[in-house]
Parts: structure tokens; sequence; C-alpha cells
């Protein structure tokens, strides 16, 4: 069976190539854009991960594959019929996201030229400044509160993410310690805006400290791998260029983070050392198929999915239930018990009702959704919304600042992609950032220029 995986492998081999070469034909003209960037993003946690999951399979001990007993319950359990449907749903689902890219760009029809730019993002930086010092005093605080040393706070800091019982844990630092992604994201913008200014050195030092003591005191790989990502696809974005150095150049020690980051900051917690951190894995082949599956879990966690969930088709009901409940307790006049959460439900298949959420995983979720329909409702939505997403780009004075926000609500949009489910779209944390955005954020808009004839993704941009 493992062997026949091999040809999985292959497979995501050819349709990330397919891919590849299809978008840097397309942005061959104009460079990338912000169709561009979402592809990125998906490859990194679907076809990349993938091919180096089923490439890896058959050289690990099929006992312990990773050594995380979710993972090695999906891999010992996988066939080849599940694969291959995980597979289907992916090249599927990016099928029916181009079309649905050509279908907004044909009810739009036209795009803008650079002198056509009718809008422009300014956000106000010290504000920004304010919001993350303000938030890292919340953090600094809760954080003093664990302990009576540094290094003993930041090992029940760990143990505190972890959700072990034993953490005495309050409201205050509950919801300190929640919205550090908000507070990490909105970094990634402050940093850009300050940039461009001139003579700001000393505050851009600054934010570049706030933003690294966010990413520390988050004790999790996401929380240095989000940023630098999102940092990338800003740069990528404004310059129109790829920058394909800086992505080999991070490869190696993004893995390498991502394989021993958990069993690192698990040392830290429980007094390990570095012989058993080094130990951790039988051989590199296991140490490669734990960081693939760390970056892709949203496939495996569709591929559990597939397994072991067979409760019928959910129409989208969870992501209507994922929005109400962000609804105060009555509001609205509804009083009614909500439906077990779809997170909770494939968690309980997945490792039993006692263990923190696991997801169904991006294309287990469409699988759940809609069958083999799921991905094209997903991909026509999806598409519409990053196609959207790049006409008002499109329509915005090109600055640092606005590809840094462009990058931030893009990555909102793929969020779905990493998580499986929009119950995280729709957390607290994320609506924070949006409104703190909303409220910092100043839009200008200037007499627009009549414009020619384009297709979507063609404009002339001109990088500042």
């Amino acid at each position: 069976m493992t062997t026949a995986l091999l040809w999985v492998s292959v497979a995501y081999a050819l349709l990330f190539l397919a891919i590849l070469v299809f978008e840097l034909g397309r942005s061959r003209h104009h460079g990338p854009d912000i169709v561009s960037l979402f592809m990125v993003v998906s490859l990194l946690q679907v076809c990349v991960p993938g091919l180096i999951m089923f490439g890896t399979l058959p050289f690990v001990d099929p006992a312990e594959p990773t050594g995380n007993p979710f993972f090695d319950k999906v891999f010992q359990d996988v066939t080849l019929d599940a694969a291959l449907l995980v597979l289907g749903l992916t090249a599927w689902f990016y099928a029916c996201f181009y079309v649905g890219i050509a279908l907004t760009r044909l009810g739009r029809g036209r795009a803008v030229s650079a002198a056509a730019r009718r809008y422009t993002f300014e956000p106000r930086y010290k504000w920004l400044v304010v919001v993350l010092l303000l938030g890292l005093l919340l953090t600094v605080l809760a954080f003093w509160s664990l302990g009576d040393s540094i290094l003993t706070r930041y090992a029940t800091l760990i143990l505190f993410r972890d959700q072990v019982e034993d953490v005495e844990r309050n409201a205050f630092t509950a919801n300190a310690f929640a919205l550090l992604q908000t507070w990490s994201w909105l970094s990634v913008v402050t940093i850009f805006t300050v940039y461009q200014r001139r003579g700001a050195g000393r505050l851009f030092t600054l934010c570049i400290l706030i933003a690294v003591s966010f990413a520390v005191l988050s004790v999790s790989r996401r929380a240095l791998f989000i940023p630098l990502l999102m940092s990338y696809l800003a740069v990528v974005l404004h310059t129109r260029k790829w920058h394909f150095r800086w992505l080999l150049g991070g490869a190696a020690p993004l893995v390498l983070w991502l394989a021993f980051g958990k069993n690192i900051l698990g040392a830290v917690a429980y007094g390990g050392s570095v012989e058993s951190v080094v130990g951790s894995y039988a051989s590199w082949a296991s140490a490669m198929l734990r960081a693939a599956s760390e970056a892709g879990i949203t496939v495996v966690e569709s591929l559990g999915t597939v397994l072991y969930l067979d409760i019928g088709p959910r129409f989208g009901v969870d992501h209507m239930m994922a929005l109400i409940k962000l609804l105060p307790e009555g509001a609205l006049g509804l009083d009614f018990n909500f439906p077990e959460r779809i997170v909770r439900i494939s968690t309980e298949a997945f490792s039993g009702p006692y263990a923190l959420d696991i997801p169904p995983g991006f294309l287990g979720q469409m699988w759940l959704d809609f069958g083999l329909l799921g991905p094209l409702v997903w991909g026509l939505l999806m598409g519409l919304q990053v196609a959207l997403l790049q006409l008002l780009y499109e329509r915005t004075t090109p600055s640092w600042a606005s590809a840094a926000l462009m990058a931030l609500l893009l990555f909102l949009i793929a969020y779905p992609v990493n998580t499986g489910s929009l119950d995280f779209s729709f957390s607290s944390d994320i609506v924070v950032m949006l409104v703190v955005l909303f409220l910092v954020v100043r839009t200008t808009r200037s007499p627009a220029a009549e414009a020619p004839d384009a297709p979507l993704g063609a404009s002339a941009v001109t990088s500042t």
C-alpha cells in the first residue's frame, strides 16, 4: 500500500508543476498579483506537503510514523482510495477557483490603469504603534503573572497554551493570550507602514522588536511562520517579483522548525534535553513526514474526514452556525441550543471527545458540505473573493502599506485552507483585528480616469 502511495506523491508533484507553470505564464507580463499570492499560500499548505507526505510514507516506521497520535492514526489507516479522493478534491477545487476568477473578470469586464487608481490606504501608523504597545503591555502583564522567573513563566506559558489542566487560568490571561495572533498580524502592517516613511528608522526597529516579542510569546511554530509568509506576500505584491531565493533560503530553517519546534518547546516546558529533541525521530524520513504533516495539517485532517466521518451532507450549516455564534447569547431572539460544532464532531472521531480541536480539514469540509460538488461551491466562492480583492488593489495607489494590508486581507480569505473550518475565521481575535483596521486605516478617494481595455490581473501597475 505505501509503495502505491508514491504515485499519489508523483500526482501532487505534477499538479504543483502544472499550477506553477500556469501562474508563471499568467503573470509573465504584469508580475504576480493577488491571485498568484493565494496560490502560493494554498500550494505551501496542500500540494507541497502532500508531495512530501506520500513520498516519505514508505520509508518510515509504520508503527510510529511521526510520533503524533493523530497523524500516526491517519497514516496507519490511510488507503489509496482515500488519498486519491483528497487529491481529486484538490485538483477539482483549483480548477473551480480559476473558473471563479474568470467569471468575475467577465462580470467586471475592465481593469484600470495606474492613472485611474482612485483609492489610497493610509494607515495611521502612530495609532497602530499605540495599539501594538497596548497589546504588548497586556501580554507582558499576563505573562508576568505566570511565575517567579522568566524561565518559569515561559515554561508555564507553554503549558498554558497547551491547555494543561494543572495550569491556573483566569479571564485576563485567557483573553490576553487569545489576542496574541491579532497583535502579531497587525505588526506586519505596522512594519511596512512605518518602513515607507522617511526618518522612521528607530520606530521601524521598535516595530520589529515588538513583532518578535509577539512571536516569542505566542510559543507556537505558526506564530513565526505566518508573519514571515505574510511579509513575503507583501513584498512580492509590491515589487511584482517572486523573490524565489527568499523561499529557497527560508525553506530549510522553517522545515527544521516545523519538525523540531514542538519538541523544543516541550523540552523547555517539561525539562527535556537537547539529546531528547535531536533523537525524537527514528529517521530523517520521519522528521520530514512530521514537518510536512504540520505544514499540511489540512491534508491530514481531510484524510481523517474521508476515513472516519460518515455523517451526511452538511450543506454549509457549520459556517452559518460559526457566524451566528458571534452574536451575544439571545441576540435577535435566537434562544435555542446550537448544533454541535463540526470541529468537535471531527475531534471526537479523530482523537476522542477530550482532545483539543481538530477540524475536518479544508478539503474534508468541502466533502462534508456538498460531496463532489463541494470544491465547485468553495472554488467559485473563493475565486470570487480573491478576484474582488484583486480588483480593489488595482484601484489602489501602490505602496508598502497597501501591499501589506492586501496581504493580510488575502490571508484572511485563505485562512480556511489552514484551519479547515470557518469557526476560526469568525473568532473573536479576527473580529478585534478587523475593528482595529477599520478604525486606524484611512481611505482617501480621488476622481477616476477612464479605464482602458485590460483583463483582470493585467493592469499597468508601477511599484513605488
